[in-house]
């Protein structure tokens, strides 16, 4: 299946005059909503809602909510925030999905999906007719591989392979389903689905060249997505997110969730309570996050001989006060805050409190844009 028609299925047959961006994430729901005026994206409107209340729990923890309360959270963000479009894009979440970087003998395109059809399966543990299976061959990335063979060659020198490298992404039908059922109750037309991140990876890249990671901070578990010349090559999901920290200061300081939180969004990395320092608390999670993610960066390095010049953070937890020199310390890079909205063009008014505080609207900010395209 090429690339760009990837679970066109459930997509409209037009581009839309406005699109909804809707990042339906672990603890909370996140929207934008885009209209295209003279081939500019304009924000018309945006909001998020917190989804532990609807499963009687506290703002900030993670959820799993049945279709039907989702849709309820998403209906009750599009009245508090005036959403008026009924073309909606939607995000599949990482962790519901396969992003895999994989390698192939080079053939002709003809025969390279049924080639990577058989290759896809050494990565997916369960029948392919389970699976919406997608691919891209990667450009500029073929090369020879030394294969070992019984048989000389004429010049008695090894066989040389030609390889090539084929981006795969692949989502069970049942998550489809899901979203299907979610998109149906919710009364809305559905622009095509995509993996989240590269819907923040569109919001906050812009015709780079060089290799960068962007770090997204979500509740229950963060995400890295490495992109080169412009096109995603790795992804790996971290089991720890911002919730976690909001734990540790829960168990730390004997407070409750929802003080903790609090305390966490109030304070950051950077404050104290009575009982503790925030930051001597928070701070063995972030390590953790940014230990897993140097890890991948550092293999990808060595096996591709590409330095990663900086890290992207985005998603929720980026907007920790005191996140960024945590980071830099620990991953020894160049760190920059996501900006959602920086190809989107907002009121003036709003310009300076969305380039500091959007970083986590990427995904829904990115959803919009495509929804656009």
């Amino acid at each position: 299946m090429a690339f760009s028609d990837f679970l066109k299925g459930l997509g409209v047959g037009q581009t839309p005059s406005s699109v909804v961006g809707i990042d339906i994430g672990s603890s909370s729901i996140k929207v934008v909503q885009l209209k295209k005026e003279h081939g500019v994206a304009k924000l018309e409107t945006y909001g998020e809602v917190a989804l532990g209340p609807y499963g009687g729990m506290s703002v900030g923890q993670a959820m799993s909510l049945p279709p039907e309360k989702i849709v309820e959270a998403i209906k009750d963000l599009f009245k508090e925030v005036n959403i008026t479009a009924t073309s909606a894009s939607l995000s599949v979440p990482l962790k519901a999905s396969l992003l895999k970087l994989i390698e192939v003998p080079k053939i002709d395109e003809k025969n390279l999906g049924q080639m990577v059809s058989l290759e896809a399966r050494k990565y997916i543990p369960v029948p392919m007719s389970e699976i919406a299976l997608d691919w891209m061959a990667v450009p500029g990335h073929e090369y020879n591989e030394t294969q070992t063979s019984s048989v000389s060659e004429p010049e008695g020198g090894p066989k040389k392979v030609p390889k090539m490298e084929v981006l795969i992404v692949a989502i069970h039908k049942n998550i489809i389903s899901a979203y299907e059922e979610i998109i149906n109750k919710a009364g809305l037309k559905a622009v095509p689905l995509e993996i989240e991140t590269f819907s923040a990876s569109r919001a906050n890249l812009s015709n780079e060249i060089n290799a960068v990671a962007i770090l997204d901070l979500g509740a229950s578990a963060s995400r890295l997505l490495i992109v080169d010349y412009g096109m995603a090559r790795v992804s790996h999901v971290i089991g720890k997110g911002a919730q976690d920290i909001t734990i540790s200061l829960q168990k730390s300081l004997g407070l409750s969730f929802a003080e903790a939180e609090e305390a966490k969004r109030r304070l950051g990395a950077i404050g104290k309570v009575e009982g503790g320092d925030l930051n001597t608390v928070i701070s063995p999670t972030l390590e953790f996050i940014f230990y897993e993610a140097q890890k991948i960066m550092l293999s990808y390095q060595k096996k591709y001989s590409r330095p990663i010049t900086k890290v992207i953070l985005t998603g929720g937890g980026a907007q920790l006060k005191g996140i960024l020199p945590l980071a830099k310390k620990e991953l020894e890079i160049e760190i920059e805050l996501g900006n959602s909205f920086k190809k989107i063009e907002v009121p003036a008014i709003m310009e300076k409190a969305l380039a500091e505080n959007g970083s986590g609207f990427g995904v829904s900010a990115g959803l919009a844009l495509k929804g656009l395209q």
